[in-house]
C-alpha cells in the first residue's frame, strides 16, 4: 500500500514543467494579489496555478531547488541584465549650450581629445620604443667589446651592428616625422569638414533666395492674372517653378541636417549639438610660393623619399649579410632581388613626389581660375536676376523667361559656392604636400 502510494506521488509530481533558476536580475516584483521582493529556497520547490509573476529589479535564487509553474506565466520586464563579467553601459556626449566654433578652435579640440590624436601620440611611443630597443641591443654590443671575458667576445656577433645603428638613428629621427604626418591628416580631416559644413550652410541660403525670388514670381503672376494680364499658363508656370524651388528649398536643409549631425559626431559632441562656425566660406589667397621652390621643399621633407631610401640601405645591409652564400642560392637571389626592387623605389620616389606636386597645383590654379569666373558670373547672376524682374513687372517678358533667369541665377550661385570649396580644400592639398605630408612610414 505505501509502495502504491509512494508511486502516484512520484508519478504527480512528473506531470508539473520543472524551471531550474540559477539567478534572475530585475527591477520590481508585481502579481495580481501579492509582490514578491526576493525567495530564496533549499531543497524547495515554488508552485504557481493560473498565475502569472512578473519580475522587475528582484531576485529569485534557488539551491538545489526548482520553480515550477502549471497553466501560469514566468514573465520579465527589464532593461538590463548586470552581474559578474556583464556590462551594458552607454556614454554619449550631453547636449551643452551653443558652441561658437573657429577653424583653429577645431583644430585644437581635435588635438586635444581625439582618438586620432589619441592613436597618433601611442604610435609615436610605439616607434619611439622600437628605436630604443636597437639602441639597447647596440649598448649590450658594446659592452661585451669592452668587456675582458674572451669566451664572450668570441661569441659576439658583430655583423648586424651597422644594420643596428642604422634602424636605430631612423627611427628616432622618423618617429616625430611619422607623427607629424598623421596630425597633417587629422587636420586636413577637420579642415574638410569644417568647410563642407560652410558649404552646405551657404547652399541653404542660396535656395532659400531663390524660394524667395520665386515666390515673388509667383505672386506677380497671380495678381496679373487677376487683372487680365497674363494667361492661365503662366499662372500654372509660375505655381510649378514655385513647388520646384520649395523642393530644392527643403533638400537643401535636409542635406545640411545630416551635415551638422556628421560633423558633431566627427568632432565628439552630442550630435543634436547646436554649433555655430565663425569662419566665413571666402576663398584663400593664391599660394605666393612659385611651383618650382615648392617642389624643391617637397623633395627635402616628404616621408616618402625617405621611407624609399631607407629601405633601399636595409635592403643593401640584407644583401651584405648573406654574401658567403653561393651566388645561385634561393637565399641570395632573394636578397639581391629585394635590394634592386628597393633601388629602383628609392630612385623614383622623388619623381612621384614632384609628379604630385605639379598635379596639385595644376589643381589648384584651375580651381582658383574657376573662382575667379564664378565670382563674375555670382554678380552678374544677381544683376540679371534683378533686370528681369523688372522687365516682367513692365510686360517685356513672360514668366516663362523670368523663371529661366531665375533658375540660372540659382544654378550659379550654386556652382559659385562649390568652387570656392573646391578651391580652398585644392589649396590645403597642396601646402601639405610641400611638408612632410600625410603618409607614415614603417619603422620596422
Amino acid at each position: 500500500m505505501k509502495k502504491q502510494l509512494f508511486i502516484g506521488l512520484l508519478a504527480s509530481a512528473l506531470m508539473v514543467t520543472t524551471i531550474p533558476v540559477t539567478a534572475t536580475a530585475a527591477a520590481t516584483t508585481t502579481a495580481p494579489v501579492a509582490k514578491i521582493t526576493s525567495t530564496a529556497t533549499t531543497n524547495s520547490a515554488i508552485t504557481t496555478t493560473k498565475s502569472a509573476i512578473s519580475t522587475t529589479g528582484t531576485a529569485i535564487t534557488t539551491t538545489n531547488g526548482a520553480v515550477t509553474t502549471t497553466s501560469s506565466a514566468l514573465t520579465t520586464t527589464i532593461s538590463a541584465i548586470t552581474g559578474p563579467g556583464i556590462s551594458i553601459a552607454t556614454t554619449t556626449p550631453a547636449v551643452v549650450a551653443p558652441i561658437s566654433l573657429s577653424l583653429d578652435g577645431a583644430y585644437k579640440k581635435m588635438l586635444a581629445d581625439s582618438p586620432q590624436a589619441t592613436l597618433a601620440k601611442y604610435t609615436l611611443d610605439s616607434d619611439l620604443s622600437v628605436a630604443k630597443g636597437y639602441s639597447e641591443k647596440l649598448s649590450s654590443i658594446h659592452q661585451l667589446e669592452r668587456s675582458n671575458d674572451e669566451a664572450s667576445k668570441w661569441a659576439l656577433d658583430t655583423s648586424n651592428k651597422s644594420m643596428l645603428e642604422a634602424n636605430r638613428t631612423f627611427g628616432s629621427t622618423q618617429a616625430p616625422k611619422n607623427y607629424d604626418a598623421s596630425i597633417n591628416k587629422l587636420k586636413s580631416q577637420t579642415y574638410e569638414m569644417y568647410y563642407n559644413y560652410k558649404y552646405t550652410e551657404a547652399q541653404v541660403q542660396v535656395a532659400k533666395d531663390n524660394l524667395t525670388r520665386t515666390q515673388a514670381i509667383y505672386n506677380s503672376t497671380m495678381l496679373k492674372f487677376k487683372l487680365g494680364t497674363v494667361s492661365k499658363l503662366d499662372t500654372l508656370t509660375a505655381e510649378t517653378k514655385l513647388n520646384t524651388a520649395k523642393d530644392n528649398y527643403a533638400i537643401a536643409v535636409n542635406g545640411f541636417e545630416q551635415i551638422k549631425m556628421n560633423f558633431n559626431l566627427f568632432m565628439g559632441y552630442n550630435i543634436h549639438q547646436k554649433v555655430a562656425l565663425t569662419d566665413t566660406l571666402t576663398a584663400l589667397p593664391f599660394p605666393a610660393k612659385n611651383l618650382d621652390d615648392g617642389i624643391k621643399e617637397a623633395l627635402v621633407n616628404r616621408n616618402e623619399i625617405n621611407g624609399a631610401n631607407y629601405n633601399a640601405e636595409m635592403a643593401q645591409y640584407a644583401l651584405d649579410n648573406v654574401k658567403a652564400y653561393p651566388k645561385s642560392s634561393a637565399t641570395y637571389l632573394a636578397a639581391k632581388s629585394t635590394l634592386l626592387m628597393a633601388q629602383e623605389g628609392a630612385k623614383t620616389a622623388p619623381e612621384k613626389v614632384e609628379i604630385d606636386v605639379r598635379t596639385k597645383y595644376m589643381d589648384m590654379k584651375q580651381k582658383y581660375d574657376a573662382v575667379t569666373s564664378g565670382k563674375v558670373s555670382y554678380e552678374n547672376s544677381k544683376e540679371t536676376s534683378r533686370l528681369g524682374q523688372l522687365q516682367f513687372d513692365s510686360g517685356v517678358i513672360t514668366v516663362t523667361d523670368l523663371s529661366g533667369i531665375n533658375l540660372d541665377t540659382f544654378n550659379t550661385q550654386q556652382a559659385y559656392y562649390k568652387a570656392i570649396l573646391d578651391y580652398n580644400l585644392a589649396v590645403d592639398a597642396y601646402n601639405l604636400a610641400l611638408g612632410i605630408g600625410t603618409e607614415t612610414v614603417t619603422i620596422k
